[in-house]
């Protein structure tokens, strides 16, 4: 039953059902029509035996009465032709009945024919010893004018009317039994017509709603995903070709999606491809300027003017280490691993932003540094200006005397850390595709190169509005899916 459906859910299986439904509907038809044609004809045929059967008995009651007179003018007029015309009666008589024996059908038939028999058998008998003598006696006259009237014909007579009642009332039940047909004749021509419409109204029933319904939605889902919405799905309804049909476009949209994606990806790559070259050239001078005055000043300068310019060195060369880092993004390789901690690369990356949080008056909390942190092999300078660019995006939409909250934590599998926001929050996903990259969502650079080391280090970077207030970033690396240094 499961497989006879399963073939009716196809276009083949559902024209198939609906040619054999009809095929089966005109059979039957034919089939109806035949047999109420042959029963017509059977109760044609037997209303002609009767009506024969009913002539016959006429004629030969009629011969009868008049092989009777003739005996009459033999015995009371001495016609002497009278005897040769009684004797062709009698002939003609036994032809009806033989013909009266091969038309009876049913045991009662033949009783009553084989009474009429013997009646006229009598009769004969008691007449034709009229006719062999030469002189009568008044008594035989006698006999012949009162006996034969009052005795044998009165049983010829009541056997006449025995059949003659026996065959109008199978005339009569023959005349019912049509009427009966009839009736049912018009009953069951009107069942074809009744299944007909019945399977008119499936087969409309049948085809709007594994058909015509599906063809709109995939009609419709097309004209959606034409504009652009690959995250529009038909809804996989219908017959097997129209649901293969709507897979087929479902699994485009999604192919269209991922082209997007990556054509999206691509573009970022372009943009950033012009613009990176030119921030590392105006950035890489100034430092270079930067460094060899800090270094040519250092053997000259006191203890404490000796400390801030280390400090300056060390902060150039952080940075130049940056700038290489982001001249490597546009053309990645494989990235450089070190054994360090998400903590100590987050402390790195602040250390540099100490005077942007007093500009603005920003609290910075931390949070899980209590903790020992997870050694990790990472790319300590990718990391670690991935991060900075986290948290400097967050200064900037942090207001004045807001505080900025920056949670570490780790399980068995993961390691991650979450950084929150006083801010106005995202107005659209920083994922969302934007040709002004640089000035996306006001987060420059930042949030795109993030997004690129951290898939360089098989992790997860996702974005999020808090109720309150404000946004979080949070930052995910799964510790099986880390590169190894090999």
């Amino acid at each position: 039953m499961k497989r006879l459906f399963k073939k009716l859910q196809s276009i083949q299986g559902a024209l198939r059902f609906h040619e054999l439904s009809f095929v089966v509907l005109i059979v039957m038809t034919a089939l109806m029509s035949f047999n109420w044609a042959l029963a017509w004809q059977k109760s044609s045929e037997e209303s002609l035996r009767l009506s024969s059967m009913n002539t016959h008995v006429q004629h030969l009651r009629g011969d009868l009465y008049r092989q009777l007179k003739e005996v009459f003018d033999v015995v009371f007029l001495n016609d002497a032709l009278a005897i040769e015309e009684y004797y062709q009666f009698s002939n003609q008589i036994n032809r009806y009945l033989l013909r009266l024996k091969a038309l009876a059908k049913s045991p009662s038939e033949e009783i009553l024919i084989v009474r009429i028999e013997y009646a006229y058998s009598k009769f004969y008998q008691e007449t034709r010893r009229f006719l062999e003598v030469d002189e009568l006696t008044s008594g035989d006259k006698v006999w012949l004018d009162e006996q034969l009237e009052d005795q044998t014909f009165r049983q010829l007579e009541k056997v006449f009317r025995d059949i003659e009642h026996y065959l109008q009332q199978q005339q009569q039940q023959l005349t019912d039994s049509d009427e009966r047909m009839f009736g049912q004749m018009v009953l069951s021509e009107a069942l074809p017509i009744i299944l007909a419409l019945v399977l008119l109204s499936i087969s409309k029933w049948f085809v709007r709603r594994n058909m015509l319904a599906p063809l709109r939605n995939v009609t419709k889902g097309a004209k959606i995903i034409s504009t652009g919405d690959f995250q529009h799905h038909i809804p996989l309804k219908g017959l097997d070709e129209l649901q293969r049909l709507s897979q087929a476009i479902n699994s485009m949209a999604d192919e269209l999606a991922s082209n997007r994606d990556k054509l999206i990806e691509t573009k970022k790559q372009a943009a950033l491809g012009e613009l990176v070259p030119l921030v590392a050239h105006n950035i890489r001078n100034p430092l270079a300027g930067i460094r060899a005055a800090a270094q040519v000043s250092i053997d000259e300068a006191n203890e404490e003017s000796r400390a801030v310019l280390k400090d300056i060195i060390i902060a150039v060369d952080r940075l130049e280490n940056w700038v290489t880092s982001l001249l490597m993004y546009l053309h990645p390789l494989k990235p450089s691993l070190i054994e360090t901690t998400l903590t100590e690369l987050t402390d790195n990356a602040l250390s540099l932003i100490e005077l942007q949080l007093k500009d603005k008056s920003l609290q910075l909390q931390r949070e899980g540094w209590l903790q020992t942190a997870r050694l990790t092999y990472m790319d300590n300078n990718l990391m670690e200006q991935a991060v900075f660019n986290l948290i400097q995006n967050a200064i900037e939409a942090a207001p004045t005397h807001s505080t900025i909250y920056i949670r570490y934590w780790e399980t068995a599998r993961q390691i991650g850390l979450q950084i929150e926001d006083q801010g106005p929050g995202f107005s659209a996903s920083p994922q969302a595709e934007n040709s002004q990259l640089h000035k996306k969502l006001n987060c420059g650079l930042g949030i795109p190169f993030a997004q690129k080391v951290i898939n360089q280090h098989q992790g997860e970077l996702t974005f999020e509005n808090i109720s309150a207030g404000g946004a979080r970033v949070s930052l995910i690396l799964e510790l099986d899916n880390m590169p190894s240094d090999e």
